[in-house]
C-alpha cells in the first residue's frame, strides 16, 4: 500500500549514508533496530557500536540481528559476547548449521530503524568496504536511503515479528508493542 512521505533522502554511496545514519543514532530516543546481512568489526561497525552502547546506557531499546552465513567469515560469537558484555542484544537469524537443511532461508535485509521514526536501507552492509575504507574488490558501488513518516511504519510490522520470534519472552516485546500501539496505525491496517 502507497502512504505519504515524509522525507526521502537517496545516497549513491555508503561513504554518503554513513554520518546520516551516526547523527541518527546520536539523536536516537526510544528503540534502534539493527538487522543486518554483513557485519564486519572495522571503522564502521565500531562507531555504530559506540553509539548503540551509549544508547543502551540511556535506556533505549537497542536490538541487533545479523544473518549468520552473510556474516560467517566476519562476524562469530566472540562479537556477539563483545556486544553483550555492553549490555547489547544480539542474535543470529537461522544459525547455520549444515545438518539443518536451512542454509537457504537468508536474512539478506539490511535496516537501521530509529525510534520508528527514521529507516535506513539499501544495499549498504555494515562493514568498511561499504563506505570504501577498503578496498578488497575496487571501489564499492551500493545505494542506499534514509526515509521518514509512514513509510517508516511498514517496516516496522516485519522487525517487531522477527523480534517476538527471536527475542521471545524478553524485554523486547513489550518495548514493541508499546511502539506499535503508538505509532503503527497505518501498517496495521495492511498486515
Amino acid at each position: 500500500p502507497m502512504c505519504a512521505v515524509e522525507q526521502v533522502r537517496y545516497y549513491p554511496l555508503g561513504d554518503n549514508m554513513f554520518p546520516d545514519m551516526l547523527a541518527d543514532l546520536k539523536n536516537a530516543r526510544n528503540s534502534i533496530y539493527v538487522e543486518y546481512f554483513i557485519i564486519e568489526p572495522g571503522h564502521m561497525w565500531d562507531a555504530i557500536v559506540n553509539e548503540l552502547e551509549v544508547k543502551m546506557e540511556q535506556g533505549v531499546d537497542v536490538r541487533v540481528i545479523y544473518d549468520d552465513l552473510g556474516s560467517i567469515s566476519s562476524f562469530n560469537f566472540s562479537n556477539v559476547r563483545e556486544l553483550k558484555k555492553k549490555g547489547i542484544p544480539c542474535i543470529p537469524f537461522n544459525p547455520f548449521l549444515a545438518l539443518k537443511g536451512t542454509a537457504n532461508y537468508r536474512d539478506h535485509r539490511k535496516m537501521l530503524i530509529i525510534d520508528n521514526e527514521v529507516a535506513y536501507s539499501g544495499g549498504i552492509n555494515l562493514s568498511d568496504r561499504y563506505i570504501n575504507l577498503e578496498h578488497p574488490y575496487g571501489h564499492w558501488k551500493d545505494t542506499g536511503f534514509r526515509i521518514t513518516g509512514e513509510p517508516v511504519k511498514k517496516f516496522y510490522p516485519y522487525v517487531l515479528d522477527l523480534l517476538e520470534r527471536i527475542f521471545a519472552g524478553k524485554r523486547s516485546r513489550t518495548a514493541c508493542n508499546a511502539h506499535i500501539s503508538q505509532k503503527v496505525s497505518c501498517a496495521a491496517a495492511h498486515i
